[in-house]
C-alpha cells in the first residue's frame, strides 16, 4: 500500500490504545501524550481520511498521520515507518481491532464539506481585506488584525431568512487543530428583525478557540466567540500569562464531556457567562470546583468581556478574575 491508503486504513486507536491510556468522549479519543505526558494533552479521531491524532502541547495543535505517529514513537524516517506499517518489517504488536461504537450524535464534517469550508475561509479572507465596512466592525470592537488573522475571520455577503435577503456578515470559522468543524456568521448590519447569527449548512461547533489553546495554567470558558477573541487578544498584549481561553459560543448543547475532559488538564477554570443562572450550569457540568461568573452590571448595562475590551477595563478585571479563582 502507498502512504495515503495506509494512513488511511490504518487502525491507530489500536496500536495508540498500547502506549496511552484513553478514554473515550463523543468523538474523541484523549488521554496522556505518550511524547510528553499531561493528563489530556493526546487526541485521537477518525475522519473520512483515517484515524488522526494531536497533542495540544508538542504538536502544536495540528493533527497528524498514523504514519506521523510511528515516526515519532519508534525515532523512524518516513520510509522505515511506511515499510513498518505496511508490514514488510517488524510491525509493533497492536491489540486486537477496536470495533468503533455507533456514530455520536456531533460527528464531524466530511472531506467534501471541510474543503469546501476551507475554500469559503480563504475567500474570506481575502474579501476582509478589501470591505471597510468588515474592517470598520471589528476596529470598533477593538479587534486588531492581528487577532483577525490568529482566528482566521474573513468577510462575506450571506443571506439572511429572516428577512429574505442578503446581508454583510463577519465569518467565524471553528476549528480543531487543522480541521475546520463549522463556519458562523455574524451579521454586522444594523437589521432590527434579522439574526444575529447564522451558521454554514452542515456545521458542527464544538468548541471555539482550540487552536490558540496552548495547556497552561487557567482555562476560561466564555459564552461566545467575540468574547473569547477580547480576552485572548487582552491576555497576549498585556502580559497575563498561563491563561487559554475557549468558547462553547452560545450554548453547550451535547457538549459536556468534552468540556469535561477539556477543563481536566488545567489547575485553574474560570466560567463567565452573561447571566449567574447559565454560568452556574455549565460549571456544575464539569465535574470539577471552578469559579462561575456573570458579565458585571455597570450603569446598568451587562459588561461582557467585549465591551470591557472597548473601555480599556478588561486586562485589569481578567487580573482580578484570575486572582479569584485561586481560591476555589
Amino acid at each position: 500500500m502507498n502512504a495515503k491508503d495506509i494512513n488511511q486504513t490504518y487502525n491507530l486507536l489500536a496500536l495508540a490504545e498500547n502506549d496511552t491510556h484513553l478514554k473515550h468522549f463523543g468523538i474523541y479519543y484523549i488521554g496522556p501524550c505518550p511524547f510528553c505526558g499531561g493528563r489530556d494533552r493526546f487526541n485521537l479521531k477518525q475522519t473520512p481520511d483515517g484515524w488522526r491524532w494531536l497533542c495540544r502541547k508538542c504538536t502544536q495543535a495540528n493533527y497528524k498521520s498514523p504514519i506521523d505517529y510511528i515516526m515519532r514513537r519508534d525515532d523512524l524516517d518516513f520510509r522505515q515507518a511506511l515499510r513498518t506499517l505496511n508490514g514488510k518489517t517488524s510491525q509493533p504488536a497492536p491489540r486486537a481491532q477496536v470495533t468503533i461504537t455507533a456514530a455520536p450524535a456531533r460527528s464531524l464534517p466530511d472531506s467534501n464539506w471541510e474543503s469546501s469550508a476551507w475554500k469559503e475561509v480563504s475567500a474570506a479572507n481575502n474579501a476582509l481585506l478589501k470591505s471597510q465596512e468588515a474592517r470598520d466592525y471589528l476596529t470598533g470592537r477593538r479587534l486588531d488584525q492581528c487577532t483577525w488573522n490568529l482566528y482566521l475571520l474573513g468577510y462575506a455577503v450571506i443571506y439572511d431568512p429572516t428577512v429574505k435577503r442578503q446581508r454583510p456578515a463577519i465569518v467565524i470559522p471553528w476549528q480543531d487543530g487543522e480541521t475546520i468543524t463549522a463556519i458562523k456568521y455574524r451579521f454586522i448590519d444594523n437589521v432590527p428583525d434579522g439574526l444575529r447569527y447564522t451558521a454554514h449548512k452542515g456545521s458542527t461547533p464544538i468548541l471555539f478557540g482550540l487552536s490558540a489553546a496552548a495547556n497552561d495554567k487557567t482555562l476560561l470558558l466564555v459564552e461566545g466567540e467575540i468574547n473569547c477573541m477580547s480576552i485572548s487578544q487582552t491576555a497576549c498584549y498585556e502580559l497575563i500569562s498561563g491563561l487559554d481561553v475557549i468558547s462553547f459560543g452560545s450554548d453547550t448543547g451535547g457538549r459536556a464531556s468534552i468540556l469535561q475532559t477539556i477543563a481536566s488538564g488545567y489547575q485553574r477554570v474560570i466560567v463567565w457567562a452573561d447571566d449567574a443562572e447559565k454560568s452556574s450550569a455549565i460549571r456544575s457540568m464539569l465535574a470539577r470546583p471552578a469559579l462561575a461568573l456573570c458579565s458585571p452590571l455597570l450603569d446598568n448595562i451587562k459588561h461582557d468581556a467585549n465591551i470591557l475590551l472597548q473601555k480599556g477595563l478588561l486586562g485589569d478585571f481578567l487580573r482580578e478574575t484570575i486572582k479569584d479563582s485561586n481560591t476555589v
